[in-house]
Order: C-alpha cells, then sequence, then structure tokens
C-alpha cells in the first residue's frame, strides 16, 4: 500500500500568503506596541511639563499677590531709612531741631563708620545682614526728663531704627541751677542705628 503523497504546490501558495500574513500581524503588533509605548512617554512627559508649569504659574500667582502685598509696607521701610542705606544726615538734623526745641545746654554727638553687626546668637537673615552705626551723645541736661524729650523727638522726626545700648548720667555741679542754660546733668548716650541691607557692601535699591 502506497502512501499518499502531499501535494506541495497546492498548499504552496497559501503557505507563503500565511507567513506574509504572520510577518505583516507581528510587524503590526511590533509596530503599535511601539507606538503606543512611545506615545505613552510622550503623555507622562507632557503630564509632568504641565504639572511644572502649573506649579510655576501657582507660584508666580503667589508671588505676585505677595508682592502686591507686601511691596509697598517695603517700600515705606526703605523710605524710612530702615532698608538700605542709612540716612545719616536726617538723624543730624532731627538732634539739632530737638535740641532746639528741648533748649538743651549743650548737645554734641559723633557717628563712627558702620559695620556689620554681629549678635551673640546665631540669625537666619535669610540673605541679608544687619548693620549698625554707633551714635555718641554728649548732654548737659537741666533734668533727667529732657532725655526722655529728645529720644521722643527722634523717634518721631529721625528716618531709621535705633537701640540704646548704654546711658550714663552725672551731676554737673553739686547745687541745681535754675538756669536754661546751664546744664545740672551730663549724660553719655551710645546709640546703634541698624539697617537691614544686602551682604558684602552691596546696597537695596529700589
Amino acid at each position: 500500500m502506497e502512501k499518499s503523497k502531499i501535494d506541495w504546490s497546492v498548499i504552496k501558495l497559501s503557505i507563503i500568503t500565511f507567513s506574509i500574513c504572520l510577518v505583516v500581524g507581528c510587524s503590526l503588533v511590533f509596530s503599535s506596541y511601539y507606538f503606543s509605548n512611545k506615545l505613552s512617554l510622550e503623555l507622562n512627559q507632557n503630564k509632568r511639563l504641565f504639572l511644572s508649569v502649573s506649579r510655576r504659574y501657582i507660584d508666580v500667582d503667589q508671588e505676585e499677590k505677595l508682592l502686591q502685598e507686601y511691596f509697598p509696607q517695603f517700600v515705606a521701610l526703605y523710605n524710612r531709612g530702615i532698608i538700605g542705606r542709612e540716612k545719616r544726615l536726617n538723624w543730624i538734623e532731627a538732634l539739632r531741631q530737638s535740641g532746639e526745641k528741648i533748649n538743651l545746654p549743650s548737645l554734641r554727638y559723633s557717628i563712627n563708620s558702620q559695620e556689620e553687626f554681629v549678635p551673640e546668637f546665631p540669625i537666619n537673615y535669610a540673605g541679608y545682614a544687619i548693620y549698625s552705626s554707633s551714635m555718641q551723645l554728649n548732654l548737659g541736661l537741666l533734668h533727667e526728663g529732657d532725655l526722655f524729650e529728645l529720644l521722643s523727638f527722634i523717634d518721631n522726626n529721625a528716618e531709621g531704627l535705633y537701640t540704646i545700648s548704654e546711658c550714663s548720667f552725672s551731676k554737673a555741679s553739686s547745687e541745681v541751677i535754675f538756669d536754661k542754660n546751664v546744664a545740672n546733668i551730663s549724660a553719655a548716650c551710645q546709640l546703634e542705628w541698624m539697617t537691614l541691607d544686602l551682604p558684602g557692601g552691596y546696597r537695596i535699591k529700589i
């Protein structure tokens, strides 16, 4: 009994067609996977970019609100001499006017050069620096109340921020003299005028 022989010529075209379809199908599957993966990566990148832009927009919006809220206050402090360049001429004029108003028997002053203020404990100034200028006052007073009037006048008229680091009193004479041109008390005080500015000698400018 003879074995049946397969006539390959009959199914040859079908096999070739099937092979071609298989190759094309595999190529389509691979291509779809490739493009799907590529699109997924692009989508994720676009999402990250969108989130980054959104955060930047929110940050800019918040900064704009903070700027609108606090910039006028910053300008006011700058104009008062608390931020930026100190206003020594204004201090001197305020002292002169106060001495004339209170009728102090004598008023002498000297101001040292400005130096960076170094506190006894560490403080984070967030990129800024505190500067201090020492002012020595030597006063002839009729009575101790004259000093408080002087400081009150400076508070209301001088542009800047200061603190009193020390102050000492002594009798000018053994007797009280009721004469507006004669001092009964001598006072020596040291004031520290404080200014917020940029470190390294750079200046805040508006």
